[in-house]
């Protein structure tokens, strides 16, 4: 009968812990309120374990308590097993009886030994092995055991002779099984819980992600939807970031990162949620919401500002001080009552970009002209994309003459001859394929035509005439550029003595040495190179000592005001004086006056290319007139 009632306390023990856990698995017990939740429950448990127990008399009960108190100080730790032990004492004092005060020391023993369990697991690491929990029942009811030696009458020695075989051999393995399942629902719930944060929650600095934003984000807009109010999104950029990891490694911009969302942080103040996008942005949701657009913009603005604040002191990271700046976008909502998060998210974008095209350091508030032109020129990009195999992209020449009107070379331009829009310009495609992959298979294109019209004999076969083809610094930067100018000159059997590559300032602001070592490669063949813009970038004539340049080609600004404006007039002269003395020729282009080509004739030995001497026009039609 003694077996049956253990077995029968046990069972319901077990059932009771497992439907507490159930209950209980998406509680967070590591907060004070979830321990003192836990320690209401194990009570209650406890009180519910003690009303089926085996009952010697005279107020003598024995029941699974001593269970569920250890595993109670286990995993709740102390204010857990205390508050389950305060419920469970009550109860076996409003009992009374001859073993209250055994049953009162009982229950405090357990608790206690589950206490101290509960931080030697914290040391270990939060891992309890079968073996560890088995060993803590082991303790427990041994000391359960001896304490019922207090008993009066002898009674105690009755009943520990009559039950320690079977209370060894079953509690400890009920206690390690109870615990182990606690352990299993716990790292269960510690898994959903990593899945969360990691589905919701940047890894870095901590912040919610883009997800738990977006979600946020959602229910503010259909809060605005519904109530007929404003709010406002702001989308933070930090300018130029990849400098810092580039400069310093990313672990150092990873610090950076770490100490601007604190600042962000500061200055929400609980006013708002905060998030990391990306990389180096940030997104930021106020809470208040406004009766006008007006009137939240100038919340946003308001914000922007003190964000501004926040970064203008300098960050100290490992020692050293870095400035930062960043490129704002902000975006209102809703604009109609089908407007998304997605929608929001969008404009907010496109006004941090307009923000970073406009030099950064720049906040922009979106407005709807701004999605018609990104929209725009995103679709104009996959034409361009397309219109490069379609053979859609026109050489365009503009021939180059000495100053006795002879003609000496030809500048390759390109033109888009769209099937819909007509002859595109070039200030409206250029841009973007430069931001694209687009630049490379652009520059292929133009080059290829050229070399095929060389090795066809259409351009004059004078002395020293040269085709001048424009090289974008990122088509010159690529791994394989050298191999694919090679490939091209042998696959149409191009003479490269006919070639002259143009090539702007700000290809020298990377990797100088890669620059000269491919320009040399290609100077070897007999190609040439001139340096575009000269006076207008980054060039030091350092460099242009170093490098196997053949020519400088003075800018169209510095042309136009040369012979009205003192300081365009003096810079000319530097340039040709820089170009005589290192044995350069010199194009000058835009030249579109008689008084700018005088100007030009009297200070030296110059090139002319503008329309004085001739506009571009189609390959074609330039052949015609420049036939031989």
């Amino acid at each position: 009968m003694l077996i049956i009632d253990l077995v029968k306390n046990i069972a319901l023990l077990v059932a009771l812990v497992v439907a507490y856990q159930v209950a209980m698995s998406r509680k967070r017990r590591d907060m004070p309120s979830g321990k003192v939740l836990f320690g209401v429950l194990l009570g209650l448990t406890g009180i519910a374990a003690m009303m089926t127990p085996v009952d010697y008399g005279n107020g003598i009960i024995f029941d699974g308590r001593t269970i569920l108190l250890f595993v109670g100080g286990v995993f709740g730790g102390p204010l857990a097993a205390a508050i389950s032990a305060l419920f469970m004492a009550a109860y076996r004092v409003w009992l009374g009886g001859d073993g209250m005060w055994v049953g009162l020391l009982t229950i405090l023993m357990s608790a206690s030994i589950g206490s101290v369990y509960y931080y030697i697991r914290l040391r270990s690491g939060g891992a309890l092995g079968f073996a560890s929990a088995w060993l803590g029942g082991v303790v427990v009811h041994a000391c359960m055991l001896m304490l019922f030696l207090l008993l009066p009458a002898g009674i105690g020695f009755i009943i520990v002779k009559q039950i320690w075989f079977t209370v060894f051999l079953a509690y400890p393995l009920a206690t390690a099984l109870v615990c182990l399942l606690f352990q299993d629902y716990e790292e269960k719930e510690q898994s959903r819980l990593n899945l969360h944060r990691l589905a919701y929650f940047d890894g870095l600095t901590r912040l919610p992600n883009r997800l738990f934003l977006y979600e946020r984000l959602q229910d503010k807009v259909a809060q605005c939807v519904g109530t007929s109010q404003v709010g406002v999104l702001v989308l933070v950029h930090v300018d130029r970031f990849s400098r810092f990891n580039d400069a310093r490694g990313h672990a150092f911009g990873d610090k950076l990162l770490v100490q601007m969302s604190e600042r962000l942080d500061t200055v929400l103040d609980g006013r708002g949620a905060l998030s990391r996008m990306s990389g180096s942005e940030f997104l930021v949701l106020p809470h208040e919401v406004y009766d006008t657009r007006s009137l939240a913009e100038a919340g946003a603005n308001a914000l922007v500002e003190q964000m501004q604040g926040a970064f203008a002191p300098d960050f100290n990271i490992d020692g050293i001080k870095v400035s930062v700046v960043a490129s704002i976008g902000v975006a209102c909502f809703p604009l109609s009552d089908t407007d998304t998060a997605g929608e929001v998210l969008r404009r907010a974008d496109t006004a941090m970009h307009r923000a970073k095209a406009a030099g950064g350091n720049q906040v922009t508030v979106y407005e709807a002209s701004m999605s018609t032109l990104a929209e725009r020129q995103f679709q104009l990009e996959c034409e361009l994309r397309q219109a490069i195999p379609a053979g859609q992209l026109l050489v365009y020449l503009q021939p180059q003459v000495d100053t006795t009107g002879r003609l000496v070379g030809a500048e390759a331009l390109v033109r888009w001859q769209h099937p819909e829009l007509g002859l595109v310009s070039p200030a409206s495609f250029i841009p973007l394929a430069e931001e694209s992959d687009l630049i490379a298979d652009l520059g292929i294109c133009v080059l290829r035509q050229v070399c095929t019209h060389i090795a066809a004999g259409r351009f004059p076969d004078a002395p020293g005439f040269r085709v001048s083809v424009n090289i974008s610094p990122r088509h010159f930067h690529q791994r394989g550029f050298v191999a694919s100018i090679k490939s091209i000159l042998a696959e149409t059997g191009v003479d490269p003595r006919k070639l002259t590559f143009e090539v702007t300032e700000s290809l020298l602001i990377r990797d100088v040495d890669d620059v000269i070592s491919k320009m040399q490669q290609l100077s070897a063949l007999g190609l040439h190179f001139s340096l575009d813009d000269f006076g207008t970038g980054y060039a030091s004539l350092t460099y242009v000592k170093h490098l196997p340049i053949h020519e400088l080609k003075i800018d169209k600004v510095f042309v136009h005001d040369a012979p009205v404006d003192p300081d365009s007039a003096a810079l000319v002269e530097s340039i040709l004086a820089v170009a005589r003395h290192m044995h350069l020729n010199v194009v000058a282009e835009g030249v579109e006056t008689p008084e700018q080509a005088e100007f030009l004739r009297v200070r030296g030995e110059v090139i002319y290319q503008g329309y004085l001497f001739g506009r571009p026009e189609p390959a074609d039609a330039w052949f015609e007139r420049h036939s031989p």
